[in-house]
C-alpha cells in the first residue's frame, strides 16, 4: 500500500479558514497587523494557525538573510520561580505572531553566566537577545551581549546601550497613596525595599509626592514576609501606628497582614495595606484579598519583544537610549477601607 503524503498546510489555507485575505494573514504573521487589520479579523487569523498547524515558510528567505529567525532570552531567575512568568509569555506571544521562535536560558541569578550565555546562543546563530529580570534591576551585560540586536525588560543598563522597558514604578505609588487618600488616610507608612533595587528611589519619590503634606514614615525594609512582619510589628507598637501601610512587595504585605492579625489589628477596620506586584496565588488568595498595585509584566515582554523586532529589520545605532515606561494598576480588594477615626 503507498503511503500518503499528508500535505503541508499553506498560507491560503489559514485564510480560507479565518474568512481572510492572504495579504491579512501576511500583515499578521509578520507583527504589521495593528491599524491595517482589524482586531477580531486578527485574531480568527491567530486561532486558524493554531488550528491548522500552520508554520510560515521562512527557509528561503533565512537562506537569503541567514536568518534564523530564533530569539534568545536569557533571564535571571524568572525560569526558575514562579514570579514576573509574564515577561516570557508575552515575549513569546509577539515572537510566535510574527514567525520568530523564543529558546530560554536562565542564570539563576548569577550574572557572570549571561557572557556565556550569549555564546551559545550566538553559537546556535540567533538573530538578536533579549535580557529579562524578575524584578526592576540594574545590569551589566557582557559585551558579546551588544553583538547583535538586543533589549532589555524589566532591568536597566546604565550605560543605555540597549532600549529597555520597564513598569512606570513611580505612578504605581501615586496611584496607591491617592487611593488611601481617598479613604481619608492622614497617616500612612511606607515600607521601603532594599537601596539596591532601582525601583526603591523610584517608589519612594512617587510615595512623597503623592503624599505631599499628610503625616508619612518612610521605614527601610526588604521584600520578604519576615521582613514585613518585623517592620509592620515596629510601626504597631510604636506610639503613633499608621492608619495605611503602603508594603515594598505582595510578600512584605502579607507579612504586615500577619503582624496585624497577632495584635488583634482589623484589617481594613483599623489599618489598610498596600502591596506591589499583584502575585500570582498570593496577592487575591490572602484574607483579607490584598489591595496591590499590579506590574505589567505581560507588557513589558510584549513590548520589548516588538522593540527588538523591529531593531533585527532596521539598524537602530542610536545612543542612549531613555527606558520606555509602561503603566501599573492599581487592584482594589479588602485589604483597604475607610481610615478610623480617632
Amino acid at each position: 500500500m503507498q503511503r500518503q503524503v499528508r500535505r503541508q498546510v499553506t498560507a491560503a489555507d489559514v485564510a480560507a479558514r479565518a474568512g481572510a485575505s492572504r495579504s491579512a494573514v501576511s500583515l499578521v504573521l509578520n507583527g504589521r497587523a495593528d491599524g491595517n487589520v482589524a482586531p477580531a479579523l486578527q485574531e480568527r487569523i491567530r486561532a486558524a494557525v493554531e488550528e491548522l498547524g500552520y508554520i510560515p515558510q521562512s527557509v528561503g528567505q533565512s537562506l537569503r538573510s541567514r536568518s534564523t529567525r530564533t530569539i534568545g532570552v536569557i533571564t535571571d531567575e524568572i525560569v526558575t520561580s514562579p514570579f514576573a512568568g509574564g515577561i516570557i509569555s508575552g515575549a513569546d506571544a509577539v515572537a510566535r505572531e510574527s514567525g520568530y521562535m523564543v529558546m530560554v536560558a536562565d542564570t539563576e541569578g548569577e550574572e557572570a553566566r549571561i557572557g556565556r550565555m550569549c555564546e551559545v546562543f550566538f553559537a546556535r546563530n540567533v538573530d538578536a537577545l533579549m535580557l529579562a529580570t524578575g524584578g526592576l534591576v540594574t545590569v551589566d551585560p557582557a559585551e558579546t551581549f551588544f553583538s547583535a540586536p538586543a533589549v532589555l525588560a524589566n532591568c536597566l543598563d546604565l550605560s543605555r546601550r540597549a532600549p529597555a522597558v520597564i513598569a512606570d514604578e513611580a505612578d504605581g505609588s501615586v496611584q496607591a497613596v491617592r487611593h488611601l487618600l481617598e479613604l481619608g488616610h492622614r497617616d500612612i507608612a511606607l515600607l521601603c525595599g532594599t537601596e539596591e533595587s532601582p525601583a526603591t528611589p523610584l517608589r519612594r519619590d512617587g510615595f512623597l509626592q503623592a503624599a505631599g503634606e499628610v503625616a508619612t514614615q518612610v521605614v527601610p525594609c526588604g521584600w520578604e514576609i519576615a521582613e514585613g512582619y518585623r517592620a509592620a510589628s515596629a510601626l504597631l507598637d510604636g506610639a503613633a501606628p499608621p492608619t495605611a501601610v503602603l508594603a515594598s512587595n505582595d510578600r512584605t504585605a502579607v507579612g504586615v497582614l500577619l503582624a496585624a492579625a497577632h495584635r488583634g489589628v482589623d484589617v481594613p477596620g483599623e489599618l489598610s495595606v498596600v502591596g506591589v506586584d499583584d502575585q500570582a496565588h498570593v496577592a487575591a488568595q490572602v484574607v483579607p484579598a490584598l489591595t496591590t498595585v499590579a506590574l505589567p509584566h505581560q507588557d513589558i515582554g510584549r513590548r520589548a519583544m516588538e522593540i527588538l523586532l523591529a531593531g533585527i529589520s532596521m539598524a537602530d545605532t542610536q545612543a542612549p537610549h531613555e527606558p520606555e515606561l509602561l503603566p501599573t494598576q492599581l487592584i482594589r480588594r479588602d485589604s483597604t477601607g475607610a481610615a478610623p477615626t480617632r
